[in-house]
């Protein structure tokens, strides 16, 4: 019979969870502003010198929803102030604190269920590189639901811990609702808990368990919608977000769409949770009506894949343990404990000295991600008026040269924008025979347009003066405007945050 050395678990243990860790913060190591930090910004700055928080839009020159409800205010609140007190970098701490944060919980969350550190380490990489996109650019208000997530997951396993002791069911769901409109504000991702809560209550109901305390916290998380600043306006918002089609957005789009490498990984994660599940049956795998739930939502949306990251990671290694792949596992780890730790230390390593070769301190605003020289140059001209944009430009443009500068559209989407606008612009630049109608309709002054958009060849054949010109972009005026014209494409261009 094989004796494990005192203490094998302990460095072993560490090693793992450092090498995890190094891992992760490698894949996140490349720090761009997330397009969507920009109006999330400039709403907060704005509202602080109308004195409240605004209500309808002040950037668009096109028609706009009215309420402007923003489920992203809070998230807005603490990237500005953030950034004004602490400087641009803490949103890089911000952005690593969150995704880390999420990865203790998964730990804590396995661990809780009896789940052995050896597999979850050997399970970490594949959820890892599942997730890690939710923590890319900087800061996503997703990254906080996904952080949220897993907590979450903790907490119902904890309601459920000790089924007699009513005093630690009452805490963990006082602690739950007490946290929960802090989720409402920052992003309405809060809307995954709800789901969470009422597949857990399902399946509890399915095993014969109790699931009073749990009906009593769905409706008490429900109440609990109404704070926020747009009192029962939000849920109309609600209504139109989780059930308007979003044929612009990518992120919305399949999983499969996002490559074969998230392709392969989504599958190999499925593949080993239904052999899990398979081998211990479905009573031997609590949780798993949760996973269920996030694999379809992640096949169907891809921008959900880390939810399913998260729930994968959470609950899988513990089914997993049970099957006889498992078993093997773990006495192999325990056998091999010393080149399984060295193994750890060499990944951490590596992929700590890879990330600093990306520089995580900085925070880049790359040109042509965003027009950092077609503002440069407008505000130089101190141009004014209406400027045409395409909506991942958008709020950059906002933040840069409002009021100045007002614009078609931006990255707001659903919380702004008819869809019929949306619509509009999209086709616009994509050249489509009735782009000439939307040019006339609305009193725009100047176009901004990437260089490969098939408007740009189209343009040409307008009387609109094109006054700028750079690797990436193109702006042109109206024929009357007095906008010089100047061709820096010779220039590279890399903007500065904020």
């Amino acid at each position: 019979m094989f004796i494990q050395p005192k203490g094998a678990d302990y460095w072993l243990r560490w090693a793992t969870f450092v090498g995890c860790g190094a891992f992760l913060c490698q894949l996140i190591a490349y720090n761009f502003v997330d397009i969507d930090l920009w109006h999330q910004m400039a709403l907060i700055r704005e509202s602080l010198a109308a004195g409240h928080l605004l209500k309808s839009d002040p950037y668009a020159y096109t028609p706009t929803l009215r309420p402007w409800i923003d489920h992203e205010w809070g998230a807005g609140a603490i990237a500005y102030f953030a950034t004004v007190w602490l400087g641009g970098r803490s949103l890089v701490a911000l952005k690593v604190l969150a995704a880390l944060g999420t990865g203790i919980m998964c730990v804590r969350c396995s661990e809780g269920r009896a789940g052995d550190f050896r597999l979850f380490g050997a399970c970490a990489p594949l959820a890892t590189f599942l997730a890690y996109l939710g923590f890319f650019p900087v800061i996503r208000a997703h990254a906080y639901s996904f952080f949220l997530t897993a907590f979450w997951l903790l907490l119902l396993d904890g309601i459920e811990a000790r089924p007699s002791d009513r005093t630690w069911r009452r805490t963990w769901m006082i602690a739950g609702l007490a946290i929960f409109p802090l989720w409402v504000n920052l992003h309405a991702g809060f809307v995954v808990g709800l789901c969470l809560t009422g597949a857990h209550a399902l399946e509890q109901l399915l095993r014969r368990k109790p699931v009073r305390h749990l009906l009593l916290l769905l409706t008490g998380m429900s109440l609990e919608i109404v704070f926020n600043p747009y009192g029962i306006a939000y849920f109309s918002y609600l209504g139109r977000a989780l059930l308007m089609a979003r044929p612009y957005a990518p992120e919305w789009s399949v999983v499969w769409s996002l490559g074969n490498a998230w392709t392969a990984g989504f599958i190999a994660a499925v593949l080993v949770a239904v052999y899990s599940v398979w081998s211990t049956g479905w009573r031997g795998s609590p949780g798993v009506f949760i996973l269920a739930a996030t694999a379809v939502e992640a096949a169907i949306h891809r921008k959900l894949l880390p939810l399913f990251a998260v729930a994968w990671l959470c609950y899988v290694p513990r089914y997993f343990q049970e099957t006889a792949l498992g078993e093997w596992w773990i006495e192999f780890a325990q056998r091999r404990w010393r080149f399984l730790s060295a193994a750890w230390i060499m990944i951490a390593c590596v992929c700590m000295a890879a990330a600093i070769r990306q520089k995580p301190w900085d925070l880049a605003v790359p040109q042509p991600l965003y027009p950092v020289g077609p503002v440069e140059y407008l505000a130089k001209q101190k141009f004014a008026g209406n400027l045409m944009v395409p909506f991942r430009q958008g709020a950059y443009v906002s933040w840069r040269l409002y009021p100045a500068v007002k614009v078609s559209l931006d990255s707001r989407y659903e919380v702004a924008y008819p869809d019929t606008i949306v619509k509009q612009i999209f086709e616009f630049y994509e050249g489509r025979p009735d782009w000439l109608s939307t040019l006339r309709e609305f009193p725009t002054d100047a176009v901004l347009i990437p260089r490969d958009a098939p408007i740009s060849r189209l343009m040409q054949q307008t009387d609109w003066r094109r006054v700028y010109t750079d690797q990436q972009f193109q702006i042109y005026a109206r024929p009357d405007s007095r906008l010089p014209a100047q061709d820096w494409s010779s220039t590279s261009f890399q903007g500065v945050f904020p």
